[in-house]
């Protein structure tokens, strides 16, 4: 079976506030197994607004900082440049086509994989379904066809993006299943 080793992590922001005690097992999984974790600016900002809002509550905001600091998550260097500007600007038409969407809908999600893909990070864990489909598989694809050409550091490239159940049934001491992770896309879309 093939495998995939996994040395980096970014958490979205549906994977730090969910309530499932799933989140927290696999922290301490990560931290044993001393992968490094990640999150980013965009996750850093619709945490904070969330909470500003009122669309979360306190208690959730703080467990979500507390998950953050439990992992020893680091924060993506957010610097823009023409690179991740490319970038996102290929992942928004992709993203658009293959989800159905306007491309405002898909900022922050463009926004965070390209960080992703900048920084090599090899998963992403999200609980936003559509995040997780085989939909946004072909746009990672596509971002890196598209960018690779122009910009070597992208060539060869590739991302997971894996729901907390997923991680779960493909994770094992540092490899994931690229089999099981297959067998668990589901044919999501955001519109």
């Amino acid at each position: 079976m093939p495998h995939s080793t996994i040395e980096s992590v970014l958490f979205d922001t549906s994977f730090l506030l969910n309530d499932s005690p799933d989140v927290d097992n696999i922290i301490k999984i990560l931290r044993r197994d001393r992968v490094s974790c990640y999150i980013s600016r965009t996750i850093q900002s619709e945490m904070d607004n969330l909470y500003y809002v009122g669309r979360i509550s306190k208690q959730k905001y703080t467990k979500g900082l507390a998950r953050c600091r439990k992992a020893r998550a680091s924060l993506l260097d957010g610097g823009r440049n023409f690179l991740k500007g490319s970038m996102t600007q290929e992942c928004t038409v992709s993203m658009t086509q293959e989800h159905g969407t306007a491309p405002g809908d898909v900022h922050n999600d463009c926004s965070i994989l390209t960080s992703s893909l900048y920084n090599y990070i090899d998963l992403i864990l999200s609980e936003d379904f559509h995040f997780t489909s085989k939909h946004t598989d072909k746009v990672v694809d596509s971002v890196i066809d598209m960018t690779c050409e122009r910009f070597d550091k992208l060539c060869g490239g590739d991302i997971m993006l894996l729901n907390k159940d997923g991680f779960l049934a493909a994770y094992k001491d540092g490899q994931v299943d690229l089999e099981v992770v297959e067998a668990m896309k589901q044919d999501v879309r955001k519109g």
